[in-house]
């Protein structure tokens, strides 16, 4: 309704960047996906039939299985979920978070052209939610050039785990966090048609850049 939202556009951009994203559509498309789990959310919450209890307790434990929140949580965490927790259970983000491509992007390219198995299977869409039980078994298909070990970046758990080790040295020494792609003020997309100022605008990138 208010395509030229400036603060909408400039967030939007940055999770576009940070989590190398083809388009924004897949962005809209994780949106839809976490309003649908909210929506599920409200309307168990408003029911006290016994079928509710059941659906509330299953789709509890998929949102466990899929690590959008932690055992024991309640519909309430649900409710608080952003557009990074979901974003953060993507295939390409992890893959990279397990350090197996040397940007988001290369991540993708990986992904897409048929480099990365979950649990043995070949997975093509950058945009997969990774189940918990699933985030172990990803690795480099077999037939992957990256498992040659003529390839300049040939696959070994060895290197792979040094590699780990270094980055989280240096993301120790940093005072970052290695497992965080990207934090931004969500309350921004969640009214985005609350007028903003230019002013306004900039100190959001601001903002964004600093963290």
């Amino acid at each position: 309704m208010h395509p030229w939202n400036a603060t909408r556009i400039q967030l939007e951009a940055d999770i576009k960047a940070k989590f190398g994203v083809a388009n924004k559509r897949e962005i809209w498309k994780m949106e839809s996906t976490l309003k649908g789990f909210k929506d599920q959310a409200k309307s168990l919450l408003t029911r006290t039939d016994s079928q509710a209890a059941k659906e509330r307790e299953q789709m509890q434990g998929r949102m466990v299985r899929l690590g959008l929140v932690k055992t024991g949580s309640g519909m309430d965490d649900i409710l608080s979920l952003q557009l990074r927790d979901i974003m953060n259970r993507r295939l390409q983000t992890m893959v990279f978070r397990k350090r197996m491509a040397r940007s988001i992007r290369h991540s993708r390219q990986l992904i897409v052209h048929e480099h990365i198995t979950v649990g043995g299977k070949k997975i093509t869409s950058p945009s997969y939610l990774v189940l918990m039980e699933e985030e172990g078994t990803i690795s480099y298909s077999a037939d992957s050039p990256y498992m040659q070990s003529e390839h300049p970046e040939s696959f070994s758990e060895e290197l792979l785990t040094r590699k780990q080790q270094r980055q989280r040295a240096k993301d120790k020494k940093r005072g970052t966090k290695g497992e965080e792609i990207v934090m931004f003020d969500e309350t921004q997309l969640d009214d985005p048609e609350a007028a903003v100022s230019s002013k306004d605008a900039d100190a959001s990138v601001a903002d964004l850049e600093e963290r």
